[in-house]
């Protein structure tokens, strides 16, 4: 077999584990319980991940000092792995520039979380994570409950710094 079929392999197994762990944050973000989660294997290995994992479950601005360090060892993985995949002299030309393509998007995604966290502050709120992906925004927000006001407030930054609809906002209190 060809050295690059292991690596090629390690890639994707890679790439799988990124994946698990993406849907473990957006499972805890949308704070759904374990039942809700189908039972297909990765969604098995996510609720695996979550119960090896204890500190996830910090309060109060431990939690958004947690958040921001898994959200940021998680894309440092991403990139790591996007960039393996640009270097690599045998990837096809389709290859380089899906991973190209990803890799823009994913910083794109990284700056608007940036800015809306900001903002969000620069507005009052305490502190704020945020996770954007095409087609899904979640915003937790450090307040004990949210007014109508504060929630349009939300909306609209989040909705001008992503162009996302309010459909694919969700928008959280860390007190709920």
């Amino acid at each position: 077999m060809k050295k690059g079929f292991f690596k090629k392999y390690g890639l994707l197994l890679a790439a799988g584990l990124l994946l698990v762990g993406a849907i473990y944050a957006n499972l805890r973000l949308n704070g759904e319980e374990a039942e809700a989660v189908p039972s297909s294997a990765l969604a098995q290995e996510a609720q695996e991940a979550a119960v090896e994992s204890p500190e996830v479950s910090a309060a109060g601005d431990d939690y958004f000092e947690t958040f921001r360090t898994e959200r940021d060892a998680v894309r440092a993985t991403e990139i790591e792995y996007l960039d393996e995949v640009i270097a690599v002299s045998y990837s096809d030309a389709e290859t380089l520039a899906d991973a190209q393509a990803q890799k823009m998007t994913l910083v794109e995604n990284m700056e608007a979380e940036f800015t809306i966290e900001n903002l969000l502050r620069a507005k009052g709120f305490a502190d704020a994570a945020v996770t954007f992906h095409k087609g899904s925004v979640n915003v937790v927000v450090d307040s004990p409950a949210l007014s109508s006001e504060q929630v349009a407030q939300i909306l609209d930054i989040v909705k001008r710094e992503t162009g996302e609809s309010a459909d694919n906002i969700k928008i959280v209190s860390e007190g709920e």
